[in-house]
């Protein structure tokens, strides 16, 4: 019979082990060991052995035979991939919000905007707490559309739709200013019930998102300098 527990911290190890790769605290490239990351979170290897089979699975990581466990870069075709599915259904999201948003639910996303806006100040901006606004904000809307199914579609490549959103935000510092000025077009266009404006103005910030995460991902020099940017920060 399974112990509950042994499944429970199985679980856990998985979803602090996703959440890190999600944050980049293991970077793209980066080389594990079941040992080490045993060590590291203080349990035995077999809930770190299961968690990372999973994740492999998922496409997050990569056991290489001799080397240790890889995690995997997300490249131009995964990005591409992600976008075309991710704009036809927000594009979609944003229609539908148009006729059924209410009241409850704008002042909801003009206060996302105000703690957006917050995020957006200092030489280092916190894009870690912006991607949760991002998040809640972009659920707000398929909320308002009303189709439980296109809530669960998008769910099931939530954290893959993060992964991007965190490679667009790396791409420069002004992309949290950028990226609030798009969200604000957005819902300016919800309270009025302009269709047409609503979705030419999701699918401007989508394309903006997807380019300047293809330009992260592409452009190792970019990459190289966030990563000597945090360690000033952290270091």
């Amino acid at each position: 019979m399974t112990n509950p527990n042994q499944h429970s911290l199985k679980t856990q190890i998985y979803h602090i082990i996703k959440k890190r790769l999600l944050d980049q605290i293991y970077q793209d490239g980066q080389i594990l060991t079941e040992r080490k990351l045993s060590e590291e979170l203080n349990v035995s290897r077999t809930p770190v052995r299961e968690a990372m089979q999973r994740l492999q699975k998922e496409g997050w990581v990569q056991y290489v035979r001799n080397k240790g466990i890889i995690v995997k870069s997300m490249d131009a075709s995964d990005l591409i991939h992600i976008f075309q599915i991710r704009t036809a259904l927000e594009i979609l999201a944003v229609k539908l919000a148009c006729s059924r948003i209410n009241s409850d639910q704008l002042q909801l996303l003009r206060l996302s905007l105000i703690q957006q806006a917050g995020k957006k100040e200092g030489t280092m901006p916190d894009y870690q707490k912006f991607i949760l606004y991002d998040t809640e904000f972009h659920n707000i809307i398929i909320d308002a559309a009303g189709n439980m199914m296109l809530r669960s579609i998008i769910d099931e490549i939530r954290d893959k739709i993060k992964r991007t959103g965190i490679n667009s935000l790396y791409s420069r510092k002004s992309r949290i200013a950028e990226a609030v000025t798009e969200h604000t077009a957005i819902v300016d266009a919800l309270e009025i019930k302009d269709v047409d404006r609503a979705c030419k103005a999701m699918e401007k910030h989508l394309d903006i998102c997807y380019t300047s995460a293809y330009g992260y991902i592409v452009r190792p020099e970019i990459q190289k300098q966030h990563s000597a940017e945090k360690g000033d920060i952290h270091g």
